[in-house]
């Protein structure tokens, strides 16, 4: 089965070739690479990589992992962010699960890479495969990372600019019935000052994103069972205090992790 490796590319010179290179040496032999390039810098590529401009400087992760995903041609689609890690077994290890549930994910850690410590290891060590409803999902409060059977997923959200990764996948494991989560940790979510979500204006982008979320939860089109629309709703709105308790911690001590700024509370 062939699987698609998404990684949009926007001021990434300092970190994506780990994350080409992760990608292109994963030992499942059908993969292939798209990078979408979201902005107007050179990245040196090899020729194996499929290519992809946006046409715009800036369009956002969202807007490029659509662009990309028209010239996906996998049954199985996995996203990776250029300043992330993933070992070279996981898209082999994962698959299975992905055939089977339609949505997968494994255990991961957060690391600080200005700091070079791990900040947070999201599900406890276990020999056992284990399944999370949406509910469940929801519940986490962590950032985790899944690769998708292409029929359970449609585009990601444009109109949420920050918090649009939670939504989409909401979406596809409510489509599926459930997540699939291998228990070997298999994934790094890389954190630092420099990154997307720790751009000056970035509270700001969230609390539109939370607004849009929850307007998008309020008219059924995510969360759509009564229940989990509710439990939903009632999250989002936390997850929106959460953001802006973040922003003034953030002024008040200085830049830092959202995933650090969690673990001090």
């Amino acid at each position: 089965m062939r699987v698609s490796i998404l990684i949009p590319l926007y001021q990434a010179q300092e970190f994506y070739r780990q994350a080409i290179d992760c990608a292109l040496n994963q030992t499942h032999a059908d993969c292939e690479v798209v990078a979408v390039i979201d902005d107007d810098s050179h990245y040196e590529l090899p020729d194996t990589v499929i290519q992809v401009r946006t046409g715009r400087r800036g369009s956002g992760p969202n807007a490029a992992r659509n662009a990309g995903l028209v010239w996906c041609s996998g049954q199985v689609i996995v996203p990776l962010d250029a300043d992330d890690w993933m070992h070279p077994s996981r898209v082999e290890k994962l698959l299975p699960l992905v055939k089977k549930f339609g949505v997968a994910a494994c255990s991961e850690i957060t690391r600080n890479l200005d700091t070079g410590e791990i900040e947070r290891q999201v599900f406890a060590p276990t020999t056992e495969i284990h399944t999370l409803t949406p509910r469940q999902y929801l519940d986490l409060n962590a950032t985790i990372h899944l690769a998708f059977r292409r029929d359970v997923i449609t585009r990601w959200p444009e109109s949420v600019a920050l918090a649009g990764d939670t939504l989409f996948n909401l979406d596809a494991i409510e489509r599926a019935g459930s997540l699939a989560i291998h228990p070997e940790t298999l994934f790094e979510y890389r954190t630092h000052n420099a990154s997307h979500c720790h751009r000056p204006g970035n509270i700001e982008r969230a609390e539109a994103g939370y607004q849009e979320i929850l307007r998008l939860i309020e008219v059924g089109i995510i969360a759509r069972h009564p229940d989990l629309g509710s439990f939903a709703h009632a999250l989002f709105e936390k997850k929106r205090q959460t953001n802006l308790n973040y922003g003034a911690y953030v002024a008040a001590q200085g830049p830092c992790s959202f995933d650090h700024y969690l673990e001090s509370l």
